[in-house]
């Protein structure tokens, strides 16, 4: 069985992860995921077809671009590849893209929402560092398309993408960010991350990374006991279904959460002794 050598790191409660997050520069961004012993791969990668021959996904791509154009306006269709595989992302087809996002709090929710609450259950938050996928991607494309890079300022843009796509055979990870995002992505504040071959493990071509794997992909495992406390805070920050998918779907969603987050009569109860111990200790002489 293959082993990665990122680093993973246990917390105690949400608030060392408000603590550890601090860390974390603009370099990075997050994944949140509902149970800690998940792996990071693409929905692509979960299919049974992507393993019948190489050229499947293609296949795919041109049969959601002819259907998909029954459904959308000529201003809604996308012009670029990468914006078509964030269409799909974004309707539940699966592609070889995978969603992080730039706040840590909005992984964090995502990791908490769906996450079932036992005992000994962790949720994990996933930290990239993309800013150095996207240097090592830059380095192992660099031969093939030097002056590509060269012209556009060191930018993997959609003619290089096309070709990566299409060739399926270069074993890396990079970030990617279509030119048109929809709201819910610029909420959610989105960025992809992409996989040269579209029929490898994800976490098997971030092996390109080499020695650096260690210090750039991250994760964050806290107790899924937490959940009540961090929904509570998160909505606080107006983070909750219906602010990051506005619709009536996540309107109803955010409602059920906030109600299913209330502190219990006991959590009432304890709160309020411990207001009363405080108060009597600061009026000891």
């Amino acid at each position: 069985m293959e082993t990665y050598d990122y680093t993973c790191i246990r917390l105690t409660d949400w608030h060392h992860y408000k603590s550890i997050i601090r860390r974390f520069s603009e370099n990075w961004a997050f994944r949140g995921q509902a149970d800690a012993s998940w792996i990071l791969n693409n929905a692509i990668e979960r299919t049974d077809f992507i393993q019948l021959h190489k050229g499947i996904e293609v296949e795919f791509l041109a049969e959601f671009q002819r259907g998909a154009r029954n459904y959308l306006t000529r201003d809604e269709t996308p012009e670029h590849l990468i914006e078509w595989l964030a269409l799909m992302q974004h309707h539940g087809a699966p592609t070889r893209l995978l969603d992080l996002t730039k706040s840590p709090f909005i992984a964090a929710y995502f990791a908490f929402e769906q996450t079932l609450v036992t005992k000994d259950n962790y949720v994990a938050i996933w930290c990239l560092n993309v800013n150095h996928l996207k240097s090592r991607a830059l380095q192992a494309l660099h031969e093939d398309f030097g002056n590509d890079f060269k012209a556009s300022g060191n930018r993997i843009h959609e003619a290089v993408f096309d070709r990566i796509f299409h060739e399926n055979n270069r074993c890396l990870v990079f970030p990617v960010e279509p030119f048109g995002m929809n709201r819910r992505y610029s909420l959610q504040q989105s960025i992809f991350v992409s996989t040269g071959i579209s029929h490898q493990p994800l976490m098997k071509q971030l092996l390109f990374l080499g020695d650096s794997l260690g210090r750039s992909v991250v994760k964050l495992e806290i107790p899924a006991a937490c959940k009540k406390e961090a929904l509570r805070e998160l909505q606080q920050m107006n983070l909750n279904r219906a602010s990051l998918f506005p619709d009536l779907d996540g309107y109803a969603a955010s409602l059920r959460l906030r109600y299913e987050s209330l502190k219990s009569a006991e959590e009432i109860l304890h709160q309020q002794i411990d207001r009363l111990e405080d108060s009597t200790f600061n009026f000891i002489p």
